[in-house]
């Protein structure tokens, strides 16, 4: 009997000295999240995430030369199922950059978007350069752009800049507001240089930019 009695309690310290599975916390992950409404020629478009396959993509394009490199990040709306997109830029960051590297300090990326943040208004500039430019895909695939020297109205207003990062990488979420004229240019059946226009008013775009 008082093997019985040591035996159990043996049980009960080994089960009690038995370590607790410790769950770690789960990492942080930004919410990435996108869409876009407006009139576009007069006609209502709306594009959500996930709807009709449209997806968000956020890409930079850079110039580097002479130990100076300029950055402008790109945003758009796209699907594999429909035609029609859209996208904005934003540029430059500029630095002294002697190694080649394409992709800016955070700080300098933060402070960037910042200022745009904190500016009553932006400029629009010809492949965001020097300021924001909006890109258009329409239903026959042909390809507007905002123009820097238009002689419509055009604004913009960017509501939200929120900076946030997890494993993946470093974003600014973005909410803007924006009213412009769009232009495709082509060549006319008698060779001739030929412009069309569309104008998209109320727009409202959501979004990222990664560094």
């Amino acid at each position: 009997m008082k093997k019985v009695g040591l035996l159990f309690v043996g049980f009960v310290f080994l089960f009690s000295c038995q370590k607790h599975e410790i769950i770690p916390a789960p990492e942080p992950k930004v919410d990435l999240v996108c869409s876009f409404q407006g009139l576009v020629g007069g006609q209502y478009i709306e594009y959500t995430q996930n709807v009709d396959g449209y997806y968000g993509m956020s890409e930079l394009t850079a110039q580097t030369g002479g130990g100076i490199t300029n950055v402008q990040y790109h945003f758009s709306m796209l699907s594999p199922n429909v035609l029609t997109s859209v996208g904005i830029g934003c540029g430059s960051i500029t630095w002294n950059n002697a190694t080649g590297i394409t992709k800016p300090a955070l700080t300098l990326f933060n402070s960037f978007f910042d200022g745009i943040h904190q500016s009553p208004s932006f400029d629009y500039s010809n492949q965001a350069l020097n300021g924001f430019e909006v890109v258009y895909k329409g239903v026959n695939g042909s390809v507007y752009y905002s123009d820097e020297n238009s002689v419509n109205v055009q604004n913009v207003t960017f509501n939200t800049l929120s900076k946030e990062s997890d494993k993946t990488g470093d974003y600014v979420l973005f909410s803007c507001d924006f009213d412009c004229y769009v232009y495709h240019n082509y060549i006319d059946p008698n060779g001739n240089p030929a412009k069309d226009s569309l104008k998209i008013e109320q727009a409202t775009f959501k979004g990222w930019f990664q560094r």
